[in-house]
């Protein structure tokens, strides 16, 4: 069985009109993929710099996978919420980014954005903080099941991850 050790930190977020942030992450892989150990969600803490206009969260990531097959490879799909003028916590955005299988060093950006609707969807958004929200985020990450959705770009999450693979040669890799 091959295994992969993702170790990291979700470390901020940039270009966000909002300032106090939180982010929710899971990981989702496919069949022959299995969690070994660590945790595959969680949720880092609400964070509002002043100073630089860009939450700092620094919140780790340390997950070990084992698999018996490359197809389905890890992937991180975030949500991102923000805290209101009136303490309301409102979605924000989704971000999904795969996890690169190459041992080293990685640092990613992850590219979030939010489904608008009608004008109608989009007035809820502007006035009253009504965001449209997928029923089933999970399906983001399974490129087969996607369709199409109007969207608007929002910010951008920072992640670094340092992967440690073993016995991918079994499978014709030379990672």
């Amino acid at each position: 069985m091959a295994e992969l050790h993702i170790i990291g930190q979700i470390a901020s977020a940039k270009e966000f009109e909002q300032l106090r942030l939180m982010c929710k992450w899971s990981f989702h892989a496919g069949m022959g993929w299995k969690i070994l150990n660590g945790n595959h969600e969680g949720q880092t803490q609400e964070c509002c710099d002043f100073y630089t206009n860009e939450p700092i969260w620094d919140h780790p990531l340390d997950l070990h996978y084992g698999t018996t097959s490359l197809q389905g490879s890890p992937k991180l799909l975030l949500q991102l919420f923000c805290r209101d003028n009136y303490n309301r916590i409102i979605f924000l955005a989704y971000g999904v980014c795969v996890v690169p299988l190459t041992p080293g060093f990685h640092e990613l950006e992850c590219h979030t954005w939010k489904p608008i609707g009608n004008w109608q969807d989009r007035l809820k958004d502007k006035f009253l903080g009504l965001t449209l929200q997928l029923k089933t985020p999970s399906i983001l990450v399974n490129t087969q099941d996607r369709f199409e959705l109007l969207t608007e770009s929002m910010g951008v999450v920072k992640i670094n991850l340092h992967i440690l693979s073993r016995n991918f040669e079994k499978f014709g890799c030379d990672l």
